[in-house]
């Protein structure tokens, strides 16, 4: 194998590069004897154990040893080092390391001397170089973080090292070197090269012999490769030598090497292309005289890194005087001005980097030499490092400058004639190179972006010009390589056939993107290879086609992207990758481990998601045009041939190369999704693990990726670096080309990105891209298999579906004649795999079970990804495939399990046809399995969406019926005819009831909007049509609806059922259901149940809104008003008309059986009032002849027969826990007749709140109790009081001076008052031993009101209008729902004015009511039967016309016999008790002679008066009332009575003197009516007027004592007394006594004014007072 591989490559074998070219057969030797990776590539196809002769440990164990036998051989020899390269390359493949490829920087170094052996140990640790910042005098800064460089060696030569004493001896020359982790690569930046490998080929300019002329530079600057920087190793041991030798060679080659910009020309902008600096670098070996220098001779103000040289402590040089040779090369060539750049660089070997053999004898004595310390020679390598970044970045720039102003140049040409896009191509693609080489790959991705944008605009440009246009260059009609392997496939293809020899065709496999030569494995495997062929070349020179063009740039991008993502793909491990992918899919294995990478390169996986995103995009385009450029190539062959052969070709009609093409389009379009799903894989995607089951049962579960395992969080976090990569959208297409470097990106982090505890960056997006490539692999093979008739199982789907459509297409511009010709003369073409080269796809086309493994397992890919990214749709798609490929394969368990998980998926989508199709699929599956209960489920599903598929056909009918095409028959899609019967059988057996929506059978539930009700009958029935979907026929047993109220808050419901059982037909089925229960309301009805067998057919509405009336809905019902009629039973409650305050509350509850002969019945009554207590137990009958039970019951009351038009009223007491104006009762009672039983139910609303309030003031007398009762309204509506009366107790007896001869009407804010007299009764005598609440009673009063209401009233009035109007109408029977609305919506709108004005006038207004919309209030009712008029208008018509006849309504007047009916209230008066009643009287001793009616007195002058107190104990001797002293021992005390009076008046008005305060006693025994005391006063009046008498004032003294026993004593006792004044309300005259006045008014008197000359009293008459 080894020597064919020789002989395959013999034009372009690969050039030794590891120092001077060996002989030939050394060299042959050498190239045979060269490993390849894939010869150690594991073998993941497994043998039985007994033929297993060589295994994956042992071969590992025999690599190890043979590498550590290499490793004690000398190590300078190429060949052994390839070994241990290889060796190495294999264990790190067998642990899962590989290395990562990158683009590298050429540093080229001239070693004259040979000394780069000794430098590079110390360089090459510190490579790459790190951390390198960027600035564009166009952009903004850009930072590399690291940057590879690759020092080569100069094409002029090297020297082998020696020493001062030639013990250096002729060593090998070091082959060429690179930094320890950096790596060689070729253009598309995945090639890797490790140390000591041969380097990859270069152009000859730059590899090869060592040649003396310089080479030619070519004309298009993008195609070169040459350093940015040259480096001078000087090896000068001493100044002599410096002085005769080294500086010589050192100018001479600074002149020979370097740009004349460097020396003192001008450089042109061809030199600018390949602009680079250049360095010298001094090396000093140890024991030399150089070594024995400082750095600096200490003249200088500051040494190399910039210290004083005359700083205390540093050491002094003793070299006579004389400068270093560091300063002699400074001076020498570094240049004089201040803003010269430094080259000059020393670096010092350690004795111990120098072997041993190598350093020289001699050490020369030089007093006080210098020692460099660590600190130093690590400074020194610092600075090294440092000036390599600056002068390389300063090569970079002006590089990049140049490039920048070309590209500038050549854009602004695009219109000029002779224009070419392929070297503007070339040139722009320079510049995005070195932008990748120094690692910026972000803008040099953008600028291979606005390249293919070019490209775009100049293929559409040329395809819309004309042909001889050719503006932009010219490309390659059709592809050469694919034009090759299409005439290969095609003679096989015919050779199948027998028409066509092989002879005709060129020799040897064909590789449709390489040159020529053998067909490799890695040209299949990995379509994409911008290094396959010398493409740059092929694009200068317009030879290229766009075939190619575009394959060479997607695989730029790609690369890029693939750097810029830290992917881990390459070449070699590619392969490797897509071997496995291929033995894991095809034989079930697990796939091998992940690759690992350094914690530093955690792929992006944004960027990877990019790159399945363009990939996709790509595939789809790049097939079409390999498809257009082959049939290009035909076409262009087809010309010189016959004309038929070319109308063919131009036809595409060929089907011999209709195949050919589609077998390489295939093979490409698999291979390269393949390729990208490789390179795009990484441990990061936490895959889960597959559920497929392996072939055999054997082996592990298949469908294993690399990366399948889910790692742990911690490896889930955020990459610590940043990019500035803007990811864009398919919608947005990327920059137009111009000038390039104007829209480059910032290669700076912005900012550390937001990590997360779980998720990546893209992490959704890399999986949903990644299972879309996995699924176009599957549509290509699914493709290939339909050529071949194996199908996956949806055209069986596709099948199932046309047959029972009984439908074919046909082609109406077909004629016969063509028709015929096709049938006749067809052209068969063997399905063949010529043309299909991808291995994975070639296997699995080789037999079906292979193909069925293959697409199975890329399903299960894709679903994975899909779960990964979280799209749950492409979820249960991925699902249903597999689903439908399990039950085309007959393994019905796991097409069940499938099934079962994604049915829902398409029943949400509204896929109804694939999913009827499923669902037959899926009850076949259970069938066979024998699962009865899921295939009852899946059976109930099935015909749900049969009857759904049933209802769109209807309606699609509907929908036709008035167009043209309404006669066509449109069948059923899937007949179910034999489903039903085998549902309704196992239903039977089941032992439990099983709930099915009414909806699956059913297609529309309509409720008829109008109740019928019996004759007779207190019953009434609701009609429902129903449209039945299915063809079978259905027995239902029992139908119930149920209506739910939807007014008011009782929140009651009725039950409806049929009578017997119904059969349904398929169509529309009315059925009725009846209720013998009344509860009047609102009503919609939210359930319908059918009960077939063990089968509940229902359905339950969630809401009682506008859903109801929806026309489309299924469900339709309108309002339903149910009503009581006028002649059924009736149940009716109110407050008790008599009311005892002294007493409990009492209901009354009037029964009215209407039509109905009751038999027995039950009345249920429940408190809806919290706090409300009902005594049922003392209900009792007080009006009817109904017999109530005596069994007692809480909340329930029997009673007994009641004939026809019979009512029946009995009274039941309540209490309340709290006070309450209104109280609700649920009143439910149920009856029995003749014709059933009945329940009627209502809840009902009464106030019990008194309507009036009653204010009583007592004034006692000596001998009698004046009692004035104040009676009004409680609430806005006035009283009529009927009559009033205060009735007497065995004590006392009450009188009225005039009692009522007509009803008073009391109005809220006019209340009436009735004065009574009350006195003690002759015949009352004390009862000895009675209880005081029984004395209590004995001594109360009771005032007895009757009284209406004008509520009442109005009620009254309007309901007998109403009675009245509609005696003899049609609507009689509605007339109790009439009247209640009507006194709803009266009492709601009635105001305080409106029912003052009614109670004046004794007459109701109806004009309230105008605004009444009455049809609203009366909506549900229905139509009549008679003659189908809504029953809403003609009730609000007849209400109108009611308004109209009656605008005031008089009130019924109140007759003598009212008092009956009137309402009435008794109220318990008590009368106070009083210990003693003072009589007090003050008399005027002298009397004046005037006669007047009232007394006349003169002011200021003093009368005499008399108060005189009498007394009685009459009112407080009641019984022996507790605390009321009487008898001769009052309060247990034997002493008298004690009093305090006094005298008062205003001080302004009295001026009182005499005994005006004093005490008396009123003894224990004494005469009350003998008794009296006086008290003389004197009164003094001191103005004038009629002045009240002074105001006197009685006050009991509590009996004194001494000790604590008298003043408890004291406590106990309770002295009350009321003062009869009999003066209170009496007045006296006062006047002046003046007679005659005689008064000056002479201004001049002695005072000056007015003043009393003399005066006159009045003479005193006979008798009485004397007034002067």
């Amino acid at each position: 194998m080894k020597l064919l591989d020789i002989w395959a490559r013999r034009h372009s074998l690969p050039k030794y590069t590891a120092g001077k070219r060996p002989p030939d057969w050394l060299l042959s030797l050498i190239v045979l004897t060269e490993l390849r990776y894939e010869s150690f590539t594991p073998n993941h196809i497994r043998v039985p154990k007994d033929k297993e002769n060589f295994n994956e440990p042992m071969q590992l164990g025999i690599h190890a040893l043979a590498f550590a036998v290499l490793q004690s051989l000398p190590q300078v020899f190429p060949t052994i080092l390839a070994f241990e390269v290889l060796l190495k390359r294999f264990a790190n493949n067998e642990l899962g390391e590989y290395e990562i490829a990158f683009e590298i920087y050429i540093v080229e170094y001239f070693d004259p001397y040979g000394v780069y052996q000794l430098l590079s140990p110390g360089l090459l640790p510190r490579l790459p170089l790190r951390n390198l910042h960027w600035e564009s005098h166009v952009g903004p800064l850009r930072s590399i973080s690291s940057l590879h460089i690759d020092l080569v060696p100069s094409p002029d030569g090297t020297q082998p090292l020696s020493s001062i004493e030639s013990s250096f001896g002729a060593t090998p020359d070091l082959s060429r070197v690179k930094s320890q982790d950096s790596t060689t690569s070729g253009d598309d930046g995945s090639r890797t090269q490790s140390l000591g490998q041969a380097a990859v080929e270069r152009p000859a300019s730059q590899t090869g012999t060592p040649k003396a002329i310089k080479e030619r530079r070519h004309q298009i600057p993008g195609l070169r490769q040459t350093p940015y920087l040259k480096v001078f190793l000087l090896r000068c041991d001493d100044n002599d030598t410096y002085k005769a030798q080294a500086r010589k060679e050192v100018r001479e080659w600074i002149k020979e090497h370097t740009l004349p910009a460097q020396s003192t020309t001008k450089l042109n902008s061809q030199e600018n292309h390949d602009a680079y600096e250049w360095l010298i670098i001094h090396v000093i070996v140890p024991n030399t005289a150089a070594a024995t220098q400082p750095r600096t001779s200490g003249k200088s103000s500051e040494n190399i890194f910039g210290s004083s040289a005359t700083e205390k402590g540093a050491p002094r040089w003793r070299g006579g005087g004389s400068s270093t040779i560091l300063e002699k090369l400074r001076a020498d060539f570094n240049g004089s001005s201040k803003s010269a750049v430094d080259r000059i660089a020393q670096i010092r070997i350690g004795i111990n980097d120098v072997p041993y053999e190598m350093l020289p004898r001699v050490i020369p004595a030089i007093p006080g030499s210098y020692s460099e310390t660590p600190q130093e020679n690590e400074t020194a390598w610092l600075d090294l490092i440092s000036k390599f970044k600056s002068l390389i970045l300063d090569s970079f720039d002006m590089r990049v400058s140049q490039y920048e102003e070309d590209i500038r140049e050549k854009d602004s040409q695009r219109s000029l004639p002779g224009w070419n896009f392929c070297t503007f191509f070339v040139l722009k693609e320079g510049l995005a190179r070195g932008f990748e080489s120094v690692g910026l790959v972000e803008d040099a991705l953008v600028g291979y972006d606005e390249l293919a944008v070019g490209l775009d605009t100049i293929v559409r440009e040329q395809s819309n010009a004309s042909p001889s246009a050719g503006h932009g260059g010219s490309f390659l009609p059709f592809t050469i390589d694919l034009k090759n392997q299409y005439e290969r496939n095609q003679a096989l293809i015919l050779r199948d056939m027998g028409t066509e020899s092989l002879s005709e065709e060129t020799d040897g496999p064909i590789d449709f993107q390489s040159t020529g030569g053998h067909t490799d494995n890695e040209d299949v495997e990995i379509p994409l290879n911008a290094t396959r062929k010398r493409y740059r070349e092929l694009i200068l020179s317009n030879d290229v086609s766009i075939f190619d063009f575009r394959c060479y740039l997607f695989s730029r991008q790609l690369s890029l992207l693939l750097r810029l993502a830290n992917a881990w793909s390459s070449q070699t491990e590619l392969l490797a990758k897509l071997k496995e992918q291929r033995e894991s899919s095809l034989q079930g294995v697990a796939a091998r481990s992940p690759t690992t990478f350094p914690s530093e390169d955690i792929e992006n996986l944004a960027v990877l998601g990019e790159i399945c995103k363009r990939s996709i995009t790509f595939l789809v385009f790049i097939a079409q045009i390999m498809r257009d450029d082959i049939w290009a190539s035909r076409i262009h062959i087809g010309k010189t041939e016959s004309s038929e052969v070319e109308a063919n070709l131009k036809s595409k009609s060929d089907p011999v190369m209709e195949q050919a093409v589609d077998n390489m389009v295939f093979s490409f379009t698999f291979a390269l999704a393949q390729q990208i799903l490789a390179q795009t894989s990484t441990k990061s995607l936490p895959i889960p693990p597959s559920t497929l089951a392996p072939p055999s049962g054997k082996l592990g579960p298949d469908g294993q990726e690399p990366k399948a395992a889910i790692p742990e969080p911690k490896t889930m976090m955020h990459p610590a670096r940043s990019s500035s990569l803007a990811i864009r959208s398919r919608s947005r297409e990327p920059p137009s080309p111009g000038i390039f470097p104007r829209v480059r990106r910032s290669s700076l982090p912005d900012q550390a990105p937001v990590s997360s505890t779980f998720l990546k960056i893209g992490l959704e997006d890399l999986a949903a891209y990644r299972a879309e490539l996995y699924l176009l692999s599957r549509s290509v093979l699914e493709r290939v298999g339909k050529e071949r008739g194996w199908s996956v199982g949806w055209a069986e789907v596709a099948r199932l579906q046309q047959s029972k459509d009984g439908m074919e297409n046909i082609d109406l511009n077909e004629t016969v004649s063509d028709s015929e010709d096709k049938s006749v003369n067809p052209i068969a073409v063997p399905s063949t795999l010529h043309g299909i080269d991808c291995r994975l796809l070639r296997t699995a086309l080789n037999n079906k079970d292979d193909f069925y493994r293959l697409y199975e397992t890329l399903t299960d890919k894709a679903l994975r990804h899909y779960t990964v990214a979280n799209r749950m749709q492409s979820v249960q798609t991925a699902m249903a495939d597999l689903a439908i490929l399990k039950y085309h394969l007959k393994d019905y368990a796991a097409a069940a399990s499938y099934f079962y998980r994604m049915t829902p998926f398409y029943a949400e989508g509204g896929w109804s046809q694939i999913e009827l199709t499923m669902l037959v699929m899926y009850s076949k599956c259970l069938k066979e399995l024998k699962r009865q209960d899921e295939y009852l489920r899946v059976v109930l599903k099935l015909l749900s969406k049969a009857a759904m598929a049933e209802r769109e056909r209807l309606l699609r009918r509907s929908t036709l019926k008035f167009s043209r095409v309404g006669s066509l028959t449109m069948e059923r899609t899937f007949p179910v005819d034999s489903y039903l019967g085998e549902l309704l059988e196992i239903t039977k057996t089941l032992q439990h009831e099983i709930s099915v929506p009414l909806q699956s059978f059913f297609g529309h539930v309509i409720v008829d909007g109008t109740p019928r009700y019996h004759p007779e009958m207190d019953s009434f029935a609701i009609q429902l049509e129903l449209q039945y979907l299915l063809p079978d026929n259905l027995n239902v047993e029992r139908g119930k609806v149920k209506a739910v109220s939807i007014s008011g808050d009782n929140h009651r419901e009725i039950w409806l059922e049929t009578k017997g059982p119904i059969l349904f037909q398929n169509g529309v089925v009315r059925l009725q259901v009846q209720s013998n229960i009344i509860i009047p309301g609102t009503y919609v009805v939210n359930h319908v149940v059918l009960q077939v067998a063990n089968m509940i057919l229902e359905y339950v509405h969630e809401s009682t809104g506008l859903a109801f009336s929806k026309r489309k809905s299924f469900f339709r019902c309108p309002k339903l008003l149910i009503y009581h009629r006028t002649e059924a039973f009736d149940v009716r409650s109110s407050a008790s008309r008599y009311m005892h305050l002294d007493r409990n509350r009492s209901l009354e509850i009037e029964l009215s059986s209407g039509w109905n002969d009751v038999t027995s019945g039950e009345l249920h009554i429940r408190a809806a009032t919290a706090g409300l207590r009902l005594q049922t137990s003392e209900a009792k009958i007080v009006e009817g002849s109904v017999v109530l039970s005596r069994k007692s019951e809480a909340g329930v009351i029997r009673f007994g027969a009641m004939e026809s038009d019979s009512k029946a009223k009995f009274r039941m007491p309540f209490n309340l826990e709290h006070e309450v104006n209104d109280i609700s009762l649920r009143l439910e009672i149920s009856y029995m007749t003749e014709k059933g039983n009945f329940v009627f139910a209502t809840t009902t609303t009464m106030s019990i709140m008194l309507p009036l309030g009653v204010n009583v003031q007592d004034v006692f007398k000596h001998n009698a109790l004046f009692s004035k009762f104040t009676i009004s309204s409680a609430t806005i509506n006035p009283l009529r009081l009927l009559s009033s009366k205060l009735e007497n107790s065995e004590v006392f007896q009450a009188q009225c001076g005039v009692s009522l001869q007509n009803p008073v009407v009391i109005f809220p804010r006019q209340p009436a008052s009735i004065l009574y007299k009350i006195t003690k009764s002759d015949s009352a005598t004390p009862q000895v031993g009675l209880d005081s609440s029984k004395e209590s009673r004995a001594a109360s009063l009771s005032l007895v009101l009757h009284y209406i209401c004008l509520e009442d009233e109005i009620d009254s009035a309007i309901t007998e209008s109403l009675y009245v109007m509609f005696k003899d109408s049609s609507l009689y029977p509605y007339i109790r729902l009439m009247i209640s609305i009507v006194l709803t919506e009266f009492r709601g709108r009635l105001t305080p004015y409106d029912l003052e004005r009614t109670a004046i006038l004794s007459e109701v207004s109806t004009s309230i009511l105008s605004d009444v919309r009455w049809r609203e209030c009366f909506s549900g009712l229905g139509h009549s039967s008679d003659d189908n008029e809504d029953i809403a208008d003609l009730l609000a018509k007849q209400l109108q016309e009611w308004q109209h006849q009656m605008p005031c309504i008089p009130l019924i007047p109140v007759t003598t016999d009212a008092i009956v009916t009137s309402r009435s209230i008794v109220i318990p008066v008590d009368i106070p008790s009083v210990t003693i009643v003072h009589t007090a009287d003050l008399k005027l001793l002298e009397r004046s002679s005037v006669p007047a009616s009232t007394d006349l007195v003169a002011s200021n002058q003093p009368i005499s008066a008399t108060l005189t107190i009498k007394w009685t104990r009459k009112w407080g001797a009641v019984f022996g009332a507790p605390n009321i002293p009487s008898g001769p021992n009052v309060g247990g005390q034997t002493e008298d009575l004690e009093f305090v009076y006094e005298v008062s008046g205003a001080p302004d008005t009295w001026l009182i003197g005499g005994k005006r305060k004093g005490h008396f006693k009123v003894p224990v025994a004494a005469n009350e009516l003998n008794e009296k005391l006086s008290f003389p006063v004197i009164l003094i009046p001191l103005r004038h007027g009629f002045l009240p008498y002074p105001n006197v004032e009685i006050k009991p003294i509590h009996p004194g004592g001494v000790g604590v026993e008298a003043a408890s004593q004291a406590k106990q006792t309770h002295i009350t007394c009321e003062t009869d004044y009999r003066n209170c309300a009496e007045t006296i005259r006062v006047i002046s006594d003046a007679r005659k006045t005689t008064v000056s008014l002479d201004s001049s008197g002695p005072q000056g004014g007015a003043w009393l000359l003399e005066s006159e009293r009045r003479a005193a008459g006979g008798g009485g007072v004397v007034i002067c």
